[in-house]
């Protein structure tokens, strides 16, 4: 079996899941392309090409792609070949493995430092003056996607750009986002400096099991990755209180959606919501009681919505450093008696779900049997026999809130208020204003 573990390490080693530091050492992004054919798009955009210059910018990201290909192929036809040498040494078998990978990441910086070379070569000298903003574009377009946690991928440009703003909207807005643009390639500039640092550490505690090493370069790099997540914040509050008011409600809410789909997804209280509204046979009496609970669940949710916000925006940079925790124990073939979210996280997750429960509970309670019947036994949480199915909420929590402002306690001890004592992203402005979205569905 030991034989056959170390012939596989070679084949399997770009899988993220690989060791107790998987991707964050940056095993799949080195088997990725710095350039694409697609970019031509960027560089005509930005670089106000010459309809003579494209086709010779194509033939050269063409001739980098066949390269590119050509040198990742041959990484891993080295790493298959390992099996000899891998079963000679086998307690160095990390560090065998590994070692095409770093060769080709040698080869595949020079790839891209001539590429560039080669298109500047091809400008003049005012499309040479364009260029710095060419690579801020490319960064965003390349580097924000590689993020690891909530929030850190949020591309606000993208976001704006959907709005479709009139003229006058634009111009009020544009401050902001040159600020941002500039802001956000510096900081995606100090997360690659770390990264390109700290993953060739973690590499090394890879092969040496110094896993306090390894966790510590990871934080590092997580310290990197907040720094982007609260620049997004900062810039997404501004535009908010800068954009008319409609359009800043669609832009809040699809940026926050995108970046942290699990805080606002759709609950199973708005699917219920959704389902008893549609009935044609709710007494006046009934509408108005479903009128009262909703106005204080949409406040509730959104206070617990912008709690979770503010908490992941502290605690998420603690989220790979778990998962890695977590990697090593598996690894060492220990119980893995660890949750998967900070605690914080969990606490008021678990406070909010108590809450969608209570609002799910207080809306079946106005309802008649009959009514109840009716509902898709997915949104009315009962079996087809009508008996209602056991919540998955933690029995060691707290009564749950009713209302915004309720005093429910999460499994950290925290009450449905602002956790940190900070102002709360959207805070300034009304509820059916602020509320960004929707929450996970539970």
């Amino acid at each position: 079996m030991r034989r056959i573990a170390l012939v596989a390490l070679a084949a399997t080693l770009t899988a993220p899941a690989l060791g107790q530091f998987g991707d964050q050492a940056g095993f799949t992004e080195v088997f990725k392309p710095d350039f694409y054919r697609r970019d031509m798009q960027l560089y005509s955009d930005y670089l106000q090409l010459e309809e003579w210059q494209r086709p010779i910018i194509e033939i050269l990201l063409d001739d980098y792609q066949v390269s590119f290909d050509l040198g990742t192929k041959e990484c891993r036809d080295e790493m298959s070949q390992l099996k000899d040498e891998l079963q000679a040494d086998p307690d160095n078998a990390m560090r065998i493995a590994m070692r095409p990978i770093r060769e080709w990441e040698v080869e595949k910086r020079e790839l891209k430092r001539l590429l560039v070379a080669d298109i500047q070569g091809q400008l003049s000298p005012l499309q040479l003056q364009r260029w710095p903003s060419l690579e801020r574009a490319m960064r965003r377009e390349k580097e924000l996607p590689l993020g690891s946690i909530p929030g850190e991928s949020m591309n606000i440009f993208v976001a704006i750009n959907e709005l479709d703003l009139d003229p006058d909207d634009r111009q009020e807005v544009e401050p902001i986002l040159l600020k941002y643009e500039i802001e956000v390639d510096s900081a995606l500039v100090r997360r690659r400096e770390a990264l390109d640092k700290y993953q060739d550490v973690l590499k090394d505690a890879m092969i040496s099991k110094d896993t306090d090493t390894g966790l510590d370069a990871l934080r590092k790099i997580c310290d990197k990755r907040a720094e982007i997540c609260r620049l997004h914040m900062g810039t997404i509050n501004d535009l908010d209180a800068t954009l008319p008011e409609d359009a800043a409600g669609q832009f809040r809410i699809t940026i926050l959606r995108s970046g942290f789909p699990t805080i606002y997804a759709e609950t199973r209280v708005d699917k219920l919501l959704r389902a008893v509204r549609a009935m044609d046979d709710l007494t006046d009496d009934q509408v108005e009681q479903l009128d009262a609970i909703e106005s204080a669940y949409e406040a509730s949710l959104q206070s617990a919505n912008e709690m979770l916000l503010e908490t992941y925006l502290i605690h998420g940079k603690e989220m790979p450093v778990i998962e890695a925790k977590r990697a090593i124990r598996r690894r060492n073939r220990e119980p893995i008696n660890m949750e998967k979210l900070p605690e914080a996280i969990i606490g008021l997750q678990q406070a909010k779900d108590e809450m969608l429960a209570d609002y799910r509970r207080q809306i079946l309670a106005i309802l008649s049997q009959g009514q109840q019947n009716t509902l898709p036994p997915s949104v009315s949480n009962r079996t087809s026999s009508g008996s209602l199915q056991g919540r998955s909420v933690n029995s060691k929590s707290g009564p749950a809130p009713t209302t915004q402002g309720s005093k429910g306690k999460s499994k950290g001890g925290k009450s449905m208020k602002n956790p940190s004592g900070l102002s709360t992203p959207g805070s300034s402005r009304s509820p059916g204003k602020t509320r960004p979205g929707n929450s996970p569905t539970l």
